[in-house]
C-alpha cells in the first residue's frame, strides 16, 4: 500500500511538472504575441493632423 501511494505522488508530482512546463510556454507565447501586435500598431502622426487643420 505504501509503494503505491509513493507511486501515485510521483505520478502527481510528474504531472504537475508538465502542466508548468506547458503554461509557462503558452504565457511566454502570448507575451510574444501582444509585444508584436503593439509593435505593429501605428501611431498617430501629428504632423498630418496640423496640415488638416489649416487647410
Amino acid at each position: 500500500m505504501l509503494k503505491g501511494l509513493v507511486l501515485c505522488f510521483a505520478v502527481l508530482f510528474a504531472q504537475l511538472a508538465v502542466l508548468n512546463i506547458l503554461d509557462a510556454r503558452l504565457y511566454n507565447a502570448q507575451d510574444v504575441r501582444q509585444a508584436n501586435t503593439a509593435a505593429l500598431t501605428p501611431h498617430k502622426d501629428d504632423e498630418v493632423e496640423e496640415k488638416s487643420e489649416q487647410s
